[in-house]
């Protein structure tokens, strides 16, 4: 009987350790990195759908887009299974209701829920390092032609911008959401949002460029683009996205030139895209131009107008694509057969790729800027 109380005492002790190891091992997991977000995620994606919907009404596969950047904040993937449950419980559609645009590691985790059809837009951001909650909501009407019918109501929203009423992404909200709302904004061009994180005219000629090229180039099988983004601008996401033309493959290089320099190359320069063809075993370095004059003289923009109002005209105009034809819009510059050898000096560090191919010569390229 003895052995028998001993042994069951050794029994309970083992199944008391194994409990204070199992409770100790759960509050330790909580204390990881990412676990704690995880584990008091108390279902903050519907609370942050259900807070929308309180100012929009029923969110639906016709009238919504979603403008989010999930995932990119640190640890906010823990809230990516239950985002997505809740979008497709509404049947929502992913290219169609959805753009996920990229942002830094230590951003804020933000939605905006637009509605086409009222124009209203809630902006939602939420905290989740200690406590998983909405920390700021705010609902405008971001309806394009209502803001910019008066010079009242253009102040009004800009004052709005200026206060950062959506944090700082006012512009980016109303330029995509507009744009989406009439129906004519290509999941192809929405791509390139995504990694541009805005619209503006910038990534537009981008696109514009890059349709362009894959035009009069085709990117058939065994050819590929090499982008000398010079001088830079937004449009060199475009190429990032479009072709996977990336720096760390050798697939863009991107560099500024001076006044002089602009303006010995005809004032509007757009960068150097060296075509090659495998199968041809030819390679050739065509030079672009992009006038954004043209563009400001057919867009509607007027030179009064608060930003966010040209920039937007600017955005519509140029992604629709019957006036990508317009003439000087886009320019050939030049078109050259090149070696890999010239390839390989053009890509040099303190190289300018345009006096390598004999476009500038190098009292252009070392000449200060007037200004």
């Amino acid at each position: 009987m003895i052995k028998a109380g001993i042994t069951n005492l050794r029994r309970i002790s083992t199944k008391f350790i194994y409990l204070v190891f199992l409770t100790a091992l759960v509050l330790s997991l909580g204390s990881v990195p990412g676990m704690a977000a995880e584990n008091c995620n108390s279902n903050l994606m519907g609370q942050v759908f259900a807070a929308a919907e309180v100012d929009l009404g029923a969110i639906g596969p016709e009238n919504t887009l979603i403008i989010t950047d999930i995932g990119s904040p640190a640890e906010s993937y823990v809230f990516l299974d239950d985002f997505y449950s809740e979008f497709y419980n509404r049947d929502l559609q992913y290219t169609k209701n959805l753009l996920v645009v990229q942002n830094s590691r230590n951003s804020p985790l933000w939605f905006a829920f637009f509605n086409k059809c009222s124009g209203k837009c809630t902006y939602i951001e939420v905290s989740y390092e200690n406590e998983s909650k909405i920390s700021y909501k705010v609902t405008e009407n971001i309806d394009f032609d209502k803001l910019s019918k008066t010079n009242k109501s253009r102040d009004a929203w800009s004052e709005k911008v200026n206060n950062s009423v959506f944090d700082g992404h006012e512009f980016a909200v109303l330029s995509i959401s507009n744009a989406w709302a009439t129906g004519k904004l290509d999941y192809e061009l929405m791509q390139c949002l995504e990694l541009h994180n805005h619209f503006c005219p910038g990534v537009s000629s981008g696109y514009v460029l890059a349709g362009w090229m894959e035009e009069n180039y085709p990117l058939k099988e065994g050819v590929s683009y090499t982008v000398f983004s010079c001088p830079k601008w937004c449009k060199d996401d475009v190429f990032v996205k479009r072709w996977d033309a990336t720096p760390g493959t050798g697939g863009i290089w991107v560099s500024s030139l001076t006044d002089n320099e602009t303006e010995a190359l005809g004032g509007s320069p757009a960068g150097i895209f060296v075509v090659k063809d495998k199968n041809a075993g030819t390679m050739k370095a065509v030079v672009l131009g992009f006038d954004f004059d043209v563009v400001d003289a057919n867009s509607g923009a007027k030179d009064d107008d608060p930003g966010w109002v040209s920039k937007y005209l600017a955005d519509l105009w140029l992604m629709d694509k019957e006036n990508w034809d317009t003439k000087g819009l886009v320019s050939v510059i030049s078109v050259m057969d090149i070696d890999a050898d010239t390839l390989s000096e053009m890509e040099l560090a303190d190289n300018n790729p345009y006096v390598v191919l004999g476009l500038l010569n190098s009292t252009e390229s070392t000449q200060p800027s007037e200004n």
